[in-house]
């Protein structure tokens, strides 16, 4: 009696994980893809951004658009092919860097240091991605 009692309370523990485990989706899954901003919806965040707190000009509206929507599509376009280098991402965003900091003033190029600096801040304490170097081994 007690062996029949103890397999189904082993069975059910194991059944309870085995479901509660299924409901959450996987941090890898092709679900969490789905999730990823498309590049327009990428360059109309930043551009509303950057048009509130960089005062931008017509002219800079215009290029700026443009290398964001290069920069992003370039990105989506990697990230389609399954590819997730991050040194080609790296690569990718300071092209983009380069080229908006040749369309911005220096005050306007401050601002954007700064809000970039405050967006990796928001991503470090959210958890994300990114893993601390191993500790030194001597």
């Amino acid at each position: 009696m007690k062996q029949k009692i103890l397999a189904t309370l082993i069975f059910c523990l194991l059944f309870t994980g085995f479901v509660f485990s299924q409901n959450r989706p996987s941090k890898h899954s092709k679900d969490g893809d789905k999730k990823r901003p498309t590049a327009e919806e990428m360059v109309k965040r930043d551009m509303n951004m950057f048009q509130q707190e960089l005062n931008l000009t017509e002219t800079q509206k215009t290029f700026t658009q443009k290398i964001l929507e290069d920069s992003y599509k370039k990105m989506e376009e990697l990230f389609k092919s399954g590819s997730k280098d991050r040194d080609e991402i790296t690569k990718i965003m300071d092209e983009k860097d380069e080229n908006l900091k040749n369309v911005f003033t220096d005050d306007q190029w401050a601002k954007y240091q700064l809000i970039k600096d405050k967006r990796k801040d928001k991503h470090d304490i959210n958890g994300d991605d990114k893993q601390s170097p191993p500790p030194d081994r001597q």
